[in-house]
């Protein structure tokens, strides 16, 4: 089983933890993690959700997942990104982007510069069925015709691609 921590209005925890999967009540929020990983050739990071994912299943996304009870989001992200894509990764090189609030969660965006390719990913199979390497263009067209993505989050993905020179290439 895993815990998740709850969170006030302001992100703030509420000294609450719940199963994941529990619905969390109105005024209660969980804490997720993006992490948008590219190379130094400015090639940001695609994975598709495996088919037997409950939520979002089959769909092409950045590596994200749940913030687990106990962690923040920067440890979260580091976890996240061994266990589904194979790829090590170092506090120094999460860049912290955006915190998205939606209507009962937390989204904390950050993107980061890594060394790594393709052959070299090692998937987790129950998260992830493939991946592939995608421009800025092309990322943010996939984001911005998500229906469960709002318009702040693509703005915050648009702005920190542009910040980096991503967005052009």
């Amino acid at each position: 089983m895993e815990y998740l921590d709850l969170y006030d209005e302001n992100a703030k925890k509420t000294g609450k933890v719940i199963v994941r999967g529990t619905p969390i009540r109105q005024g209660e929020y969980s804490m997720s993690v993006h992490l948008y990983i590219y190379n130094h050739n400015g090639d940001f990071l695609l994975q598709k959700r495996s088919k037997s994912k409950k939520s979002l299943p089959g769909i092409w996304s950045v590596t994200c997942g749940a913030v687990s009870s106990g962690e923040d989001s920067l440890q979260a992200g580091i976890r996240e990104a061994k266990e589904e894509v194979g790829i090590d990764l170092s506090p120094e090189m999460l860049r912290f982007v955006a915190r998205i609030k939606r209507r009962r969660s937390f989204i904390d965006i950050y993107f980061v510069k890594a060394d790594f390719t393709l052959d070299g990913c090692v998937l987790q199979k129950e998260e992830v069925e493939e991946i592939r390497l995608c421009r800025g263009k092309e990322l943010l067209g996939i984001i911005g015709s998500s229906e469960r993505v709002n318009s702040s989050y693509t703005a915050a993905v648009s702005s920190a691609m542009r910040k980096r020179g991503l967005l052009d290439k």
